[in-house]
């Protein structure tokens, strides 16, 4: 992922196929009008856009596929959970792509649902009762507005081009890059760990 003035650039691999066996999707974020711009561009000048993000050490881009572009908007539900129902992943929200925790954080959104249900389960109780539905807001609610917060922040963060804002933002990145444990740390929470 590149963090770019206009907004985060990520590359996201993908399964080859026979004729193209090194594919990824392009999640790249603009302002609308560029992004109206670069969606409107043929498929050269649309590969040459990609390459001036990319760099060249991966090869010559080749756009295949269908392009797609929208609004991104951050969207959390005011309450995960109704009688008998439960919210988990992009139902209950909807992050900005940088850094990719949308995945991470509807991992998590399973895994704690799953973890309730099984003991629910075990001991024989409602499967959607109340207080097991209250319990599980409780649990990943915080948390995921948490790092919807800092997802926003980070995209305000490395999406502007405020000389001051970038000092800082690179200086940050150097003390990080030359403390192992912290960056360490830092990419644990990343991955949601």
């Amino acid at each position: 992922e590149h963090f770019l003035p206009q907004g985060p650039f990520a590359r996201l691999p993908l399964p080859p196929t026979a004729e193209h066996p090194y594919r990824s999707a392009i999640v790249w974020a603009e302002a609308t009008r560029r992004a109206e711009r670069f969606y409107a561009l043929d498929e050269a000048a649309f590969a040459n856009a990609i390459m001036q993000r990319l760099g060249d050490d991966v090869g010559r881009a080749v756009p295949v596929g269908r392009r797609w572009i929208y609004p991104l908007s951050a969207q959390y539900a005011q309450r995960y959970t109704a009688p008998r129902l439960a919210l988990a992943g992009d139902s209950a929200h909807g992050l900005h792509p940088i850094a990719g925790q949308g995945l991470n954080v509807g991992f998590k959104d399973i895994i704690a649902l799953s973890a309730l249900l099984e003991t629910r389960f075990a001991s024989g109780g409602d499967l959607g009762g109340a207080d097991l539905l209250a319990r599980y807001q409780r649990q990943v609610r915080p948390h995921n507005m948490a790092i919807m917060a800092a997802c926003d922040g980070l995209e305000r963060l490395f999406g502007n081009d405020n000389p001051l804002l970038r000092f800082g933002r690179d200086l940050g990145l150097g003390v990080m890059s030359r403390l192992p444990g912290l960056r360490r740390t830092f990419v644990k929470k990343a991955m949601g760990l």
